[in-house]
């Protein structure tokens, strides 16, 4: 498999707390590798851990001032291009500390000292950006990645900004149209919807600019007729007609494709005579379309693999209502009496699960790891067994990377007993 820059191979972390050790390690970006779970009782700083690391690979100001209140002694992230993020302090677990970064094997290593008394009043961001160190510090690590996508256990605290929605359902209209709350997980089925949507359109671009349609038609028509029996042109139509419809009524569900002209040619053609002279013409101006037809599946297939894997993850949990996503309609949530459902009013376990699969599926187009602290939060016994198995699956065409921190026993089955990260202290 091909390493990539933002491919991390290990994270260890030193004076946790004082006196706690972490050590994670991603041998490969395939499964189960890409999920590394982490238990430990409480007071373990496990969490702290979690923060940490999201920080580190967010160069900004706020960051820096969040790492200082973070008590540990050191940080290492290795990526497997070579490059390194470390954090170094001298004496306390809090407080000051040194960083750097550099992006492969002996590339240089860019670093900055960092002062609480340098972080303090309102002008420190701008300060801290027109620091040339910091600027050469931050450059690397965003070579190295773009950052982490991190779920803490507030995750459905109330935003700020949410509005007060004074009805639940609306029977008419899908709640994309309707919202009058708009929660954090309103919010995050809107960005879904848009990643999804642009996947679509990307795979409709990408086949558009092959030769057109039209203009093959003519060219084949010009070529004149063609030399195949009235028979082998039937069975090539049928072949090519049958595997046409057998790998496009998949997008057809998701109204990526129409393939009622198709269905209608198929028709056409089952009703003709076996040796029905037209059929030679009929395969000569069918062709190209039928191929072009060919290409377009092959360019959406990408996008309603990932449209399908988030909708069968979402609805393999889901009791008495289900998500839908069409083209045109985007995402919606229908109860078993067919109306549309405002994500707001789903239970607490339904809406932390629509978070987290909604974030894996984002993870592959953005952020290559993902943190999450506490995943079995509002989960049932079984939701907890299923979750991190779909979260892999909702996040494997971008091979993303999982670190995880929970004290679920059946969040713990989902994953080998020697994989599970536990933390060490010195004897």
């Amino acid at each position: 498999m091909k390493v990539t820059q933002r491919e991390i191979r290990s994270i260890e972390a030193h004076g946790v707390l004082g006196e706690f050790s972490y050590v994670v390690e991603y041998p490969t970006r395939v499964d189960p590798d890409r999920m590394r779970l982490i238990y430990a009782p409480n007071g373990r700083g496990k969490t702290n851990f979690l923060r940490a690391v999201s920080a580190a690979l967010t160069p900004t100001p706020d960051s820096l001032q969040s790492l200082i209140e973070i008590p540990f002694a050191r940080l290492t992230i290795a990526f497997a291009n070579g490059g390194l993020i470390s954090i170094d302090r001298d004496e306390d677990v809090v407080g000051q500390f040194t960083a750097s970064a550099s992006v492969g094997t002996n590339e240089e290593a860019f670093s900055i000292s960092v002062d609480p008394t340098e972080l303090s009043g309102r002008m420190y961001r701008r300060i801290w950006d027109t620091r040339a160190d910091f600027s050469s510090y931050s450059d690397a690590v965003a070579q190295l990645s773009p950052g982490a996508i991190f779920i803490g256990d507030d995750r459905l605290a109330p935003l700020p900004s949410d509005e007060v929605r004074d009805s639940v359902r609306n029977e008419n209209n899908s709640y994309a149209a309707s919202r009058r709350r708009q929660g954090s997980v309103s919010r995050l089925l809107e960005t879904v919807e848009r990643m999804l949507t642009q996947e679509a359109l990307a795979g409709l671009s990408s086949e558009s600019e092959q030769t057109g349609i039209y203009a093959q038609i003519t060219r084949t028509t010009l070529e004149g007729s063609n030399p195949i029996l009235a028979s082998e042109a039937r069975a090539a139509l049928e072949e090519q007609i049958e595997s046409l419809l057998e790998r496009g009524t998949p997008l057809e569900r998701y109204g990526l494709l129409s393939m009622r002209q198709v269905h209608d040619i198929s028709d056409q053609i089952t009703g003709a005579r076996a040796n029905d002279k037209n059929l030679r013409a009929v395969h000569t101006v069918l062709r190209p379309y039928l191929d072009s037809l060919q290409d377009q599946i092959t360019a959406l297939s990408p996008a309603q693999k990932l449209i399908d894997t988030y909708v069968t993850s979402v609805n393999h949990f889901l009791d008495r209502k289900e998500l839908r996503f069409t083209a045109s309609r985007g995402i919606r949530l229908v109860g078993r009496d067919g109306n549309n459902l405002h994500p707001e009013s789903l239970s607490s376990g339904e809406r932390h699960l629509l978070l987290l699969l909604s974030q894996a599926v984002l993870a592959t187009g953005e952020r290559p790891l993902v943190i999450v602290d506490e995943p079995e939060l509002s989960l049932g016994i079984e939701w907890q067994r299923d979750l991190l198995p779909e979260m892999l699956r909702c996040s494997a065409p971008g091979q993303v990377q999982f670190l995880v921190a929970s004290h679920s026993l059946q969040v713990m089955n989902a994953v080998s007993l020697e994989d599970i990260v536990r933390p060490s202290e010195p004897q």
